[in-house]
């Protein structure tokens, strides 16, 4: 339960806000294509391993999975990055869309008009920050163990479990598209 709700916090930190919209309003906006989700996922992992590593690395066992096997991990999820950025940025930009207040698409209109590549520096480091901030240290060990079970997942069946889970959760802010 602690890893479910572990991913549904970064889901909503990749999408660069903190703030939670009411369902009704949720359920006016349009919803996310779950393989943009997916790919925001597979995307964001090497962040999220990073804020983990941070944040956790003195409190975790020399021996342990993310000591040992951590960089590998990363690894496996770097070497997929350009090829699930499209995705991401689709997610992040439809994510900030739906959460722009009325008359305020700074954010979306910013995001829209740089480059995408020159984005990417920023919402890495933002996600590395931010969740690194959220990640309670008590919390270190069953995360740990968390990842080290989901380890050998493929990054496409990562993605595409994480998705599944915000729509099984029924999270509203992503709202995901019904599959087909």
């Amino acid at each position: 339960m602690k890893t479910l709700k572990f991913l549904a916090a970064a889901s909503a930190v990749l999408a660069l806000s903190q703030a939670h919209v009411a369902m009704a309003q949720a359920a006016a906006k349009p919803c996310i294509n779950q393989a943009d989700l997916s790919d925001a996922v597979i995307y964001s992992m090497p962040a999220l391993i990073g804020a983990f590593r941070v944040k956790c690395g003195p409190s975790l066992a020399a021996d342990g999975y993310m000591h040992t096997q951590g960089a590998t991990l990363s690894g496996t999820y770097v070497a997929q990055q350009n090829a699930t950025w499209p995705g991401a940025r689709r997610f992040l930009m439809q994510f900030t869309a739906n959460n722009s207040k009325s008359g305020d698409d700074g954010m979306a209109e910013m995001i829209s008009s740089l480059p995408a590549e020159a984005i990417r520096p920023f919402v890495d480091a933002l996600i590395q920050q931010e969740v690194s901030k959220k990640i309670p240290v008590k919390d270190c060990s069953k995360i740990e163990r968390g990842v080290s079970l989901l380890a050998p997942l493929p990054p496409k069946n990562l993605g595409g479990f994480a998705g599944f889970l915000v729509q099984m959760v029924d999270v509203k802010n992503p709202s995901i598209c019904e599959s087909r």
